[in-house]
């Protein structure tokens, strides 16, 4: 059953008719400054109308350049209405304009469209994590985009192309500085686990939370040494907070304990890092029968108990469900192979904005759903595009 019937206000409000000549001034306006790497005097098609039908058909449930080609086709009347145009452009067109065209470009245009948020980032957590864009990677060439992820809001807020995971922490500064970050919390795993990497979120104005495995060996040994003996006291004159969560259903059981401190002052590492509070999250799964038991620990520069830090550690995780999930099964990321020039990155970059447009705009009704709107209904697409450029 879907969602979300098409009756609702969201989709009532999308649908209305709206000033077309209006509208398509705006978008040539939203991409007046769009750098078109093409020969200008040869030009059939400026960058504003590819990227108008590159977004409509990447909403409408496109998923590859033959898929944007064959929506031009189909949709050219309602594109001639709509933009004034008299043809629509040919695969290769479309093909070569995103070989061509930086990735910055592309980037740029999310951190407009993003203008807004930095407002709404004070004590929200921003994931950083990376992706293997597995369709272009093979044993000799591995291929990671690596992305800011607001975890509340469910949107991209940057990502960077990097040839491989080990790679990743390159990207960071590039990240941090895609949009204004003070206040928020950023969440990243144990691969920027370095003085060098932490101070940086700082010196932004916001905090961090970091994983702590074994590229720390000393400091993670000194951690969990305090926790177990901490434990083996039962917690007796020390300062913790603790915290239990437990979830079940289909024939999984976990449970996870968090247990969090700002007694610090026996860490001669604290100051340097800049720490507030050392966390350790004990879990206990039982899948069909076998348990699991594992514990993982984090340090931060937010001073909090808890109770905050189990629900932040549980977002870092929504990255994979609430993008990397959806971007692999909804937009088929893994299964395409386009990786000439700039193409992979620029796909990738217009996927994210497709998913920050629909979470913004239609946030209940799902990305699938949403899609399969903008494909029967017109209206609809049009509206979305519509609240995006006017």
């Amino acid at each position: 059953m879907p969602k979300r019937r098409s009756s609702d206000a969201y989709f009532t409000e999308l649908t209305k008719d709206i000033d077309i000549e209006s509208f398509r001034k705006s978008i040539q306006a939203n991409f007046s400054d769009f750098p078109d790497p093409r020969r200008q005097g040869s030009v059939v098609y400026p960058a504003w109308s590819l990227l108008f039908i590159i977004l409509s058909g990447y909403l409408a449930g496109g998923n590859s350049v033959g898929d944007i080609a064959h929506f031009g086709e189909l949709k050219r009347e309602w594109l001639k209405d709509l933009l004034g145009i008299d043809s629509v452009p040919s695969y290769d067109t479309i093909w070569w304009f995103l070989v061509r065209t930086e990735p910055d470009a592309f980037k740029a245009l999310m951190s407009r469209w993003l203008a807004g948020v930095p407002d709404g980032l004070r004590d929200q957590l921003l994931v950083i994590d990376g992706k293997r864009l597995r369709g272009i990677s093979d044993s000799e060439h591995i291929t990671h985009v690596v992305e800011m992820f607001a975890a509340e809001s469910r949107l991209t807020i940057a990502q960077e192309k990097v040839p491989k995971k080990s790679s990743e922490a390159a990207a960071l500064p590039a990240l941090l500085d895609a949009i204004n970050i003070e206040g928020a919390v950023v969440s990243m795993d144990a691969l920027y686990a370095h003085i060098s990497d932490t101070q940086q979120v700082i010196d932004r104005g916001a905090d961090y939370i970091v994983g702590l495995k074994g590229n720390q060996p000393k400091l993670e040994a000194e951690v969990v040494n305090f926790f177990e003996q901490a434990r083996a006291v039962d917690y007796d004159g020390v300062d913790v907070t603790i915290t239990v969560s437990e979830e079940s259903g289909h024939g999984r059981f976990e449970r996870r304990t968090t247990t969090a401190t700002r007694e610090l002052d026996w860490l001669p590492q604290a100051d340097k890092w800049r720490m507030q509070t050392l966390v350790e999250v004990c879990s206990e799964r039982e899948i069909n029968g076998t348990i699991e038991k594992g514990t993982r620990y984090y340090a931060s520069s937010r001073a909090a108990d808890a109770e905050t830090f189990a629900r932040w550690i549980r977002g870092h995780w929504s990255i994979e469900n609430n993008l990397h999930y959806v971007l692999d099964v909804i937009f088929q990321e893994d299964a395409s192979q386009i990786n000439t020039g700039n193409s992979a990155e620029n796909i990738a970059l217009i996927r994210r904005v497709i998913m920050n447009i629909i979470t913004q705009f239609d946030p209940d009704r799902g990305m699938a759903n949403a899609r399969r709107s903008a494909t029967y209904d017109p209206r609809y697409l049009r509206g979305l595009l519509a609240r995006v450029f006017c």
